[in-house]
């Protein structure tokens, strides 16, 4: 069994075990330079923890963040895995493999004004277009989705009179998610102005009747960004906004009016607590200023 073959088999297993076109991509991203360095004709018993070390150390060397290269990493652990559970090495190298450190960069989650400046920039809304993107930064910014689950949001997962939504997540894991009032508007107003022709069940189309992808999210954003337009420099937009900052923000936001963790955990969709509990960090600077309604010496005597 050669590399490339078994990489051929992991997709397709990926593909059996229902994960994501975004997921069978991301293992696509973090494998293919991997079966370029050892070569996609090399039989996979050859493999060895060293040629793993050295591939690390390469990617490492190249010019992409701390950040990227763990990325790497952490998919070609998954696939070296796999082999191992396969039988097609002899032992589990994935285990003896160290993910590489990454600086850990604090996360500034956006503050009311450009909360503010992103829905005036999306103009009125009472074009559709307009009107379509104040509902996906609103589910991004009041809800926590992730792109990916904007883009695949079905029009029978809407529960408006009820007050949430049904969401496929990552691992095509499906979870409840609420919506806040002012979403919930947002969204009653547009599916009353979404072709009724459209044959596409998901929610945001084109105003031809086709779903929306990337493409039309990264036109979105992009009015965002503050290089030489008047507009948003008006708006007062004076860094990158990309669409999980949104998520940040509202996960870091959530806790900071008094949500608790657990009931995040379940909103996000994060399988474990260690994924939220970096918002919790993100939460000190309120609770830093707040502290002298709290602290027991500062109100001593006080009832």
């Amino acid at each position: 069994m050669t590399l490339q073959n078994a990489y051929d088999e992991f997709i397709v297993t990926q593909k059996i075990r229902g994960n994501s076109p975004h997921t069978i991509s991301y293992y696509h991203y973090c494998l293919q330079p991997f079966l370029t360095s050892q070569g996609s004709d090399t039989p996979c018993f050859v493999l060895t923890l060293k040629a793993l070390q050295r591939h690390v150390l390469a990617l490492q060397n190249r010019p992409i963040s701390d950040t990227t290269v763990k990325t790497y990493v952490k998919g070609l652990k998954a696939f070296v895995s796999w082999l191992w559970q396969e039988e097609y090495i002899a032992s589990d190298l994935s285990a003896k493999l160290r993910l590489p450190k990454s600086q850990g960069l604090a996360i500034d989650p956006l503050t009311d004004a450009e909360i503010s400046s992103i829905f005036s920039i999306l103009g009125n809304k009472r074009e559709y277009i307009s009107l379509r993107n104040h509902c996906v930064c609103a589910l991004m910014l009041d809800s926590g989705l992730r792109k990916s689950e904007v883009l695949t949001l079905k029009l029978s997962y809407l529960h408006l009179p009820e007050g949430y939504t049904l969401v496929d997540g990552k691992g095509n894991k499906q979870r409840p998610v609420p919506l806040g009032l002012n979403t919930q508007k947002l969204l009653l107003k547009y599916t009353a102005q979404r072709p009724h022709d459209a044959r596409h069940e998901y929610v945001f189309l084109t105003p031809d009747s086709r779903p929306i992808g990337d493409a039309s999210i990264r036109r979105m954003f992009k009015k965002f960004n503050p290089r030489g337009d008047i507009k948003i420099e008006k708006a007062r937009l004076t860094r990158r906004i990309y669409p999980h900052l949104l998520r940040h923000t509202f996960a870091t936001r959530y806790l900071e009016n008094g949500g608790n963790i657990y009931s995040l955990q379940l909103i996000l969709g994060h399988s474990s607590l260690e994924m939220v509990k970096r918002y919790v960090h993100l939460t000190c600077a309120k609770t830093v200023a707040n502290f002298t309604d709290y602290s027991p010496l500062d109100n001593l005597g006080k009832t």
